[in-house]
C-alpha cells in the first residue's frame, strides 16, 4: 500500500481471497481505500461487508470502502459493475455447450477487464472483454485452460448476439 501510496499512476486492482476476507474490511481498510477497481463474488461482498442485499445496494457499500470501481460477479446470471456514477449489469456471454467447470470463471473477468482496461478500452467494454474470457473458461478444467488471446475475445465480441449489451441499471 505504501507503494501504490507513493506512486499514484499505479492503478491498483483488488480481488481478495478467502484467507484475505476472513480478515475483515477493517484490517483491509487500506488496501480498499487505495484500490481503482476492486473484483469479488455477491456472497464474498456479503461476507465482507456482514450484510445480505441487492447488488445494487452491495456496489454501493463496497464502493463507500474505498475502491474507484466495484465489480461483483453473480456466477452465471452475468456481473455488476459500480464507477460512483454508473451502475451496470452484464449478462454473461452465451455458452456455446453446457460449461465444463466453473473455476476460473471470476478470476478469467478479473483479469481480462483489467487488462482491457490497461490497453485503454472503457469499463463497459472492459467487462464485455471479462465476459467473453469467463465464458470460454468454464468449458475447461481449471483456472487457465481456455483463456483466449486479444484477437479471440474481439473475434467473439465481433460475432456476439444482439442481447449481449451491457445494461445502465
Amino acid at each position: 500500500i505504501s507503494y501504490v501510496k507513493s506512486h499514484p499512476e499505479v492503478n491498483f486492482a483488488f480481488q481478495p481471497g478467502t484467507f484475505q476476507i476472513s480478515l475483515g474490511a477493517e484490517k483491509l481498510n487500506e488496501i480498499y481505500a487505495n484500490s481503482r477497481i476492486f473484483f469479488s463474488n455477491i456472497a464474498e461482498a456479503e461476507k465482507i461487508l456482514g450484510v445480505n442485499a441487492a447488488p445494487e445496494e452491495l456496489l454501493e457499500k463496497m464502493r463507500a470502502l474505498g475502491p474507484k470501481i466495484v465489480v461483483l460477479t453473480d456466477g452465471p446470471k452475468g456481473a455488476y459493475a459500480y464507477d460512483g456514477e454508473n451502475k451496470w449489469f452484464m449478462p454473461p456471454y452465451p455458452d456455446p455447450k453446457p460449461p465444463y467447470e466453473r473455476t476460473g470463471a471470476g478470476d478469467a473477468l478479473a483479469s481480462t477487464t483489467v487488462a482491457a482496461l490497461a490497453l485503454g478500452k472503457g469499463l463497459e467494454e472492459a467487462i464485455k472483454w471479462g465476459m467473453v474470457n469467463a465464458m470460454s473458461v468454464v468449458q475447461q478444467v481449471g483456472a487457465q485452460k481456455g483463456l483466449l488471446t486479444r484477437e479471440q475475445i474481439e473475434k467473439y465480441l465481433y460475432t456476439a448476439p444482439g442481447d449481449f449489451k451491457i445494461k445502465k441499471i
